[in-house]
């Protein structure tokens, strides 16, 4: 068989394998870049058509906005750390908490509102002091808080994951907000039937909630609550506005959720009187450089896979040998997040792929679910996932072991995911 007349399905994989080993010893945007251009150039397509190709998408409209707006999260969750607001949430939170349980699904839950680099500022102390005198083998605590720490990773829009899948699928932020939150539902209740169950607690007996306490929480997450509400504020001024005079050029849909987070910015300098040198380091640091060459390199990959025309012959030869594109969009993903331990990973490194195989009769967003609810297990069960390796290095834990606490909700979130991807595709 002539090298460059392989199937195309062995051709992605294969490229997929060599981004996937690439990302074991460089950055994950190497990868993306070198698997391009290997697709590109196993497809017959000229060296430097590819590298030009690679240029143009690479500082494409889409490209800047995404990474304005992932350098505006980047930076509201640097400031919200910097400030001492996290610390402040938490200990607001500790004040209307009705007990012990619901703290250790909450607490994290709300600290995982928060997306890296900030969680690093996560005052541990007050969670592991919940946590010391219970004697629960260490595995299940480190897996209470690993679980529920990244319930609302599904969906929650200050995640560089979400941000990039929705930009990738050229779809709206606040619809994929509102139809993946339902995934949440299937982790909290295999977090709770497989994990929870196993820690007793004494029953609760906080005192009654105050009215100030209450006010309290409020006030330290406003920031979060400025980002949520700004967002739909937007968007339905936008849909008002447009009404009467077309805005495509002047308003774009993107600008949406970048003037949500510059509102937020802005309230958490004012409220907290940050100096300037504190909010430039928040915007120039290395974080927000490393989040653009991944643009880079995922934009590159996106535009190679499309003009090699690639997808298009995968497309018939999965026709040919009666193979589903419904496991590709799900497999890829899973495997992606197996490999590389992080939300950017399985998004990066498979979601190209994955939007190109989608109908185009069909509605874009069940298969986003679908895709990202695989890839988020995979992820939880990487053995290279960063706050996988933090719990058990701060509880002492024993990492194999502690995979007998995931792999059953882990089975539980794959399976409510195929149920909502199901109805989705039942209602759109």
């Amino acid at each position: 068989m002539d090298f460059y007349h392989i199937p195309a399905l062995i051709k992605i994989f294969a490229t997929f394998g060599v981004i996937l080993f690439l990302g074991k010893f460089f950055p994950l945007y190497i990868g993306l870049i070198v698997g391009g251009a290997v697709i590109g150039l196993w497809m017959g397509m000229d060296f430097w058509n590819v590298w030009l190709l690679m240029w143009d998408f690479s500082r494409s409209s889409q490209s800047l906005w995404l990474a304005l707006t992932l350098g505006l999260i980047l930076m509201l969750s640097d400031l919200l750390g910097k400030s001492g607001r996290l610390e402040r949430i938490v200990q607001a939170f500790s004040l209307i908490s009705p007990g012990e349980k619901f703290t250790l699904v909450a607490l994290p839950a709300l600290i995982g509102l928060l997306p890296m680099p900030g969680a690093r500022f996560f005052p541990r102390q007050w969670y592991a002091a919940i946590l010391t005198e219970n004697p629960a083998p260490l595995e299940l605590k480190a897996a209470i808080n690993y679980w529920f720490r990244h319930i609302v990773e599904f969906w929650w829009p200050l995640y560089p994951g979400i941000v990039l899948a929705v930009s990738l699928f050229g779809v709206e932020t606040w619809k994929v907000t509102l139809l993946q939150s339902p995934l949440t539902i299937g982790s909290v209740a295999g977090g709770v039937a497989f994990i929870l169950r196993g820690l007793s607690a004494p029953p609760a007996t906080h005192a009654e909630v105050s009215r100030e306490s209450i006010n309290r929480f409020l006030r330290e997450i406003m920031p979060i609550i400025i980002v949520i509400g700004g967002m739909f504020l937007f968007h339905g001024m936008r849909t008002i506005a447009g009404s009467w005079y077309p805005l495509g050029k002047f308003w774009p849909s993107n600008l949406n959720f970048v003037l949500a987070l510059a509102c937020a910015i802005a309230a958490i300098i004012a409220t907290n009187k940050m100096p300037a040198r504190s909010v430039a380091s928040a915007f120039f640091n290395r974080h927000v450089l490393y989040m653009f060459l991944i643009i880079v390199g995922i934009m590159s990959f996106k535009g190679i896979l499309v003009e090699s025309k690639v997808i298009e012959v995968l497309k018939d030869e999965l026709a040919a040998y009666s193979i589903p594109s419904l496991a590709i969009v799900a497999i890829l993903p899973l495997v992606a997040g197996l490999v590389t331990g992080i939300a950017l990973g399985f998004v990066g490194a498979a979601f190209p792929l994955v939007v190109s195989l989608v109908p185009h009769s069909a509605s874009p967003y069940p298969y986003c679910l679908l895709a990202y609810g695989f890839g988020y297990v995979g992820m939880m069960l990487s053995p290279v996932h960063l706050c996988m390796l933090v719990n058990q290095q701060y509880f002492c834990s024993d990492l194999a072991k502690g995979y007998r606490y995931l792999w059953k909700p882990s089975l539980v979130c794959m399976g409510f995911t195929v149920f909502v991807f199901c109805v989705y595709e039942a209602l759109f």
